[in-house]
């Protein structure tokens, strides 16, 4: 598929997506959201089979700027129901994302702000720049936040912060993105793609069973009571249990063979 305001490279079994509209800071307005909704249907057909994790960065000096106000105005003008119906859109799309079986990080450079913060938290690990912002910026313009930031900001901060960062729409840096939880590590600017693509090639030998599962079981852990999780665990080994790579493992450990997946090595 071709695109026009984002980048897709695949190497060695790792995506690199790379919204690509640098003068507009790479916010979701043009053609950049539509290829990006494409993007992630087209990277989920392929993840466990030629993609084995999946970054999500940006062009130039910014992560992702949010929405595009002059569309957001048009949207305005049109009323309520267009709106909702755009809204939808965006929620197959994050929910496409946070389904995929694979390993998502996101290489935040400079500014993640408004849905752009909230593209960074639905990936599985954010590394920040060390000149990384991350703002809820929807109450500057009057705004709620959307892209499933208030369905994932409580849920990785607790309901206290995440009201001050929706209420007050103030700004984080990098290290205090780090405080919260909301990232992993922070690099410098010139390190962060490459420190990136290294974690995430540590992924091309691991069971895509394991990965794919642990995330969908561990993904619902929070809406669901104690018996009810227990059960899609025990549900879930049994999958991988039935695997062949579960299997291929065993024998290699078996035949004192060096694993296909060992992160310290």
């Amino acid at each position: 598929m071709t695109y026009t305001e984002l980048m897709l490279d695949v190497h060695d079994s790792v995506a690199t997506l790379t919204l690509n509209r640098p003068k507009a800071r790479n916010a979701l307005g043009g053609a950049l959201r539509d290829e990006f909704a494409d993007a992630v249907i087209e990277i989920g057909k392929r993840a466990g089979k030629d993609i084995s994790a999946v970054i999500l960065t940006g062009a130039g000096a910014s992560f992702c700027a949010g929405g595009d106000l002059r569309v957001l105005q048009e949207m305005s003008a049109k009323g309520p129901d267009a709106m909702r119906a755009r809204m939808h859109d965006a929620h197959a799309t994050v929910e496409r994302w946070l389904d995929l079986p694979v390993p998502t990080i996101a290489a935040v450079n400079g500014a993640a702000a408004g849905a752009g913060f909230s593209l960074a938290i639905a990936c599985d690990f954010v590394f920040a720049a060390n000149n990384a912002r991350f703002i809820m910026s929807f109450g500057r313009i009057g705004l709620v936040p959307d892209w499933g930031a208030m369905y994932l900001l409580p849920r990785l901060v607790g309901l206290q912060r995440a009201k001050d960062l929706v209420l007050t729409a103030r700004e984080l840096s990098a290290e205090d993105a780090r405080d919260y939880g909301l990232v992993l590590e922070i690099l410098t600017e010139d390190k962060l793609l490459g420190h990136a693509q290294s974690f995430a090639a540590k992924f091309a030998n691991a069971s895509p069973d394991a990965i794919g599962i642990a995330k969908r079981v561990m993904g619902a852990a929070l809406e669901t009571d104690r018996t009810t999780a227990l059960a899609a665990e025990a549900d879930a080994q049994a999958e991988a249990n039935a695997s062949a790579y579960h299997r291929d493992a065993v024998k290699r450990f078996l035949a004192k063979e060096p694993a296909l997946f060992d992160w310290g090595k």
